[in-house]
């Protein structure tokens, strides 16, 4: 991950591949969800494995829920103007520290690529010099 700071615009460039990630991501769940659909439209209309269409409805309806989470609360944005930030935030995640930038529209964004301590500690000495409040 490379975090760069670009004082004249007062924005900082993240370079971590997450939007990629994002992408392929909302791939793979549009690829579910148009499964979840078809699967017991064209199964329960033979009123085959009646329980199987079920299981896809559910599934269907959790995936929209997954969609719409990472439209509404998540980003990937590479470039983000120091305004724009509210704070960073370290979260303990089944046992690995994860670092994510809290935007002041309700929004986060993951710093995936942080691998160690001394990685972790770097960031947060990072925004603490251009003015981020770290939590």
């Amino acid at each position: 991950m490379k975090i760069t700071y670009n004082e004249k615009e007062k924005s900082i460039e993240i370079k971590d591949g997450l939007k990629t990630q994002f992408l392929l991501l909302k791939i793979s769940l549009g690829f579910v969800l148009a499964n979840s659909v078809l699967f017991p439209v064209f199964v329960l209309d033979k009123k085959q494995f009646e329980w199987m269409g079920f299981i896809w409805i559910l599934l269907g309806l959790v995936i929209i829920v997954l969609i719409t989470y990472q439209l509404v609360k998540k980003t990937a944005s590479e470039k983000l103007k120091l305004s724009d930030i509210s704070s960073l935030n370290e979260k303990q995640f089944f046992g690995r520290k994860m670092l994510r930038l809290k935007l002041k529209n309700g929004k986060t964004r993951d710093l995936i690529d942080v691998k160690s301590q001394k990685d972790i500690s770097e960031i947060k000495a990072f925004f603490n010099t251009i003015g981020i409040q770290t939590r």
